[in-house]
């Protein structure tokens, strides 16, 4: 395995796994260095169960059966598997080498030890206070504090104590967007660690770009006309507006015009939801106007993505610009028409379009502009060098951060202060 002279760099699955966003969040990391350190094989860590974790799944497992007993069905959250995380990661062009270890800190410093590693990033939870490696930090996003309402008082607490115990104990802790930085500095204005905000950047594939044939498609039955949203079904993702919008376009006229839903449909924190957003599609006359197709094969989304009228993203808050699905629609060249939320301001790239957040009025007008203009679309090679430009930026960055934690005299920033991030991103 070739690894770079620059500094000896190791991923951390641990945490991202469980998540789709997670996973592509990796996957932006890892592809942004291999874009700018070439021809290296890029070893990523995947725990393996402890004792205590194998207990406490136990325990989780024969609570589960016990609600079946009583005719209750909680949902079930898999972890990626390792062919899985695999796919998705070579899908940015990458060379990896996936290794486990015992999953805790020790198992953790065990792990880079044995493969000479200097850094070890994105860091989903503190490796311990006292803990002798050299990481760095990510956090997602700051909705406890912004929309508490959607969070018991148990769960705000552990994310506040989660969030608190990174910044203390991190020298440095990437994030996906400038509002999130900017939320952490209100928030928490007493931190050791320094805040990088990463730039807004979509994965760059030729593959995306490229149909995968009608056949792969036939049991989606896609209609002529229609726009897609790929979100889960979380409360803040605010399908509602969405579905509202297709009713005014509907009572504008455009009759044979659809929305497709990918994503998860359940919401632990809403389990009556979508039961909710059903009845109210009814209520609308909309039921044949709007489908549910839940999680499909990735490629399968995109494609389906490709073939509608444009992605509309109504969500009323995101830790990256836009959620994945604006950062896959940008990989596909496709257009999206977008909340105006203060994250979503700083995708800068692709054929975007603003709407005001939660209102199906203006959203409406966006839709009907898009199918009686249809956005010009940029070519896939115009779509490439955009991508491969920006995965450069990104990669630069990294390295940057990497510098920073591995020797912060020499990268040249103060541990006490959050270095000014802003210009990496194009305005």
């Amino acid at each position: 395995m070739q690894r770079t002279t620059q500094q000896k760099i190791t991923f951390l699955a641990d945490g991202f796994i469980w998540w789709t966003g997670g996973v592509d969040f990796l996957r932006l990391c890892i592809g942004g260095i291999d874009s700018v350190v070439r021809d290296t094989t890029w070893p990523v860590l995947v725990p393996e169960e402890t004792l205590l974790q194998r207990a406490l799944a136990f325990a989780v497992a024969t609570k589960r059966w016990l609600w079946s007993l009583a005719g209750k069905q909680p949902a079930i959250t898999r972890p990626a598997s390792i062919d899985q995380l695999r796919d998705a990661i070579s899908s940015a062009g990458c060379s990896i080498e996936i290794l486990s270890y015992y999953g805790n800190s020790k198992g953790l410093h065990r792990a880079m030890r044995k493969l000479d590693a200097q850094v070890v990033l994105p860091c989903f939870r503190s490796p311990g206070k006292n803990s002798p490696l050299k990481w760095i930090g990510y956090y997602a996003d700051l909705q406890h504090k912004r929309l508490p309402g959607l969070f018991s008082r148990r769960e705000r607490l552990k994310r506040d104590w989660e969030l608190k115990t990174m910044l203390a104990e991190a020298s440095a802790v990437i994030v996906a967007s400038r509002s999130v930085k900017s939320d952490i500095e209100e928030f928490y204005p007493k931190r050791k660690a320094s805040l990088f905000a990463l730039p807004f950047c979509p994965l760059a594939n030729p593959d995306f770009l490229s149909s995968i044939g009608d056949d792969m498609l036939l049991p989606y039955e896609l209609p002529d006309k229609f726009f897609i949203i790929s979100n889960q079904f979380w409360v803040h993702k605010s399908h509602e507006s969405a579905f509202a919008a297709l009713r005014l376009v509907k009572d504008a006229g455009f009759n044979d015009v659809h929305i497709l839903c990918t994503g998860n449909t359940y919401d632990f924190r809403a389990p009556g939801h979508l039961d909710m957003l059903q009845e109210r599609i009814a209520r609308d006359g909309l039921s044949d106007r709007i489908r549910f197709l839940g999680v499909i094969p990735k490629r399968h989304q995109l494609e389906v993505m490709r073939r509608s009228v444009a992605l509309v993203q109504p969500t009323l808050f995101e830790g990256g610009p836009g959620g994945g699905s604006v950062y896959d629609a940008v990989s596909t060249a496709t257009p999206a028409i977008v909340s105006d939320i203060e994250v979503n301001r700083e995708v800068d790239m692709g054929v975007i379009e603003f709407f005001k957040a939660g209102s199906a009025e203006d959203l409406a007008q966006k839709m009907m502009g898009a199918l009686t203009n249809p956005p010009q679309r940029l070519s896939a090679e115009a779509t490439l060098a955009m991508l491969r430009d920006r995965q450069q930026q990104l990669g630069a960055m990294l390295l940057k951060v990497i510098s920073f934690v591995a020797d912060p005299e020499l990268a040249g920033t103060p541990r006490s202060k959050s270095p000014d991030t802003s210009g990496i991103v194009k305005q």
